[in-house]
C-alpha cells in the first residue's frame, strides 16, 4: 500500500493537496496504474457491491430507542468484527447486548475504537485527546450491572 499512498500524494498534489474521488477512479480505469487493481472494473459486479453498500447504509440508520432515556437513540443492529471475518452481517443490537460473549466482543470493539480516535485528536488537540483517553479508562471498567450481578 506504500506505492499507492505514494501515487494518492502525487494526485492530490496536483490539485492543491485536495485528493478527489473522480480523480482517484479516472486514473485507476488505467489497467496499468497501481490503483487498477483495487477497483471492481466489471459493471454488473460493481453495482451488485454497490447495492450492498446501499443495504449496509439502510441498515445503519435504523435506530431504537432505550426505554429509559428515550431521548437516545442507537443502531437497532451492529456489526460485529467476528461476524465481518466470517463473510459479514449485521445483528440485533437487543441481542448482542443480551448476550455475554457478544457485549464483551462490543465492548472490546468500541474501546479499539476510542484508542483510534484518541491517535488521531493527539494530532489536532491534546486536551479533546485527554478528555477520549480518560472515556478509555472508564470502559476498562466493569458496567455498573455487570458488578451487581457478580
Amino acid at each position: 500500500m506504500n506505492e499507492e499512498r505514494k501515487f494518492l500524494e502525487k494526485l492530490a498534489l496536483k490539485n492543491n493537496g485536495l485528493l478527489l474521488i473522480d480523480s482517484v477512479l479516472a486514473e485507476a480505469q488505467d489497467e496499468h496504474c497501481i490503483l487498477h487493481k483495487h477497483f471492481e472494473w466489471d459493471d454488473t459486479e460493481a453495482a451488485g457491491q454497490y447495492r450492498r453498500e446501499q443495504a449496509r447504509g439502510l441498515i445503519q440508520k435504523c435506530k431504537i430507542e432505550i426505554a429509559a432515556s428515550p431521548e437516545v437513540s442507537i443502531r437497532a443492529f451492529v456489526s460485529l468484527q467476528s461476524d465481518q471475518n466470517l463473510g459479514g452481517g449485521y445483528r440485533l443490537t437487543t441481542h448482542v447486548l443480551s448476550d455475554e460473549d457478544m457485549r464483551g466482543q462490543l465492548l472490546d470493539e468500541m474501546r479499539g475504537t476510542i484508542g483510534r480516535w484518541r491517535q488521531r485528536l493527539y494530532l489536532l488537540d491534546s486536551v479533546t485527546a485527554s478528555v477520549v483517553t480518560h472515556l478509555e479508562i472508564l470502559l476498562q471498567r466493569k458496567p455498573v450491572e455487570e458488578e451487581t450481578r457478580v
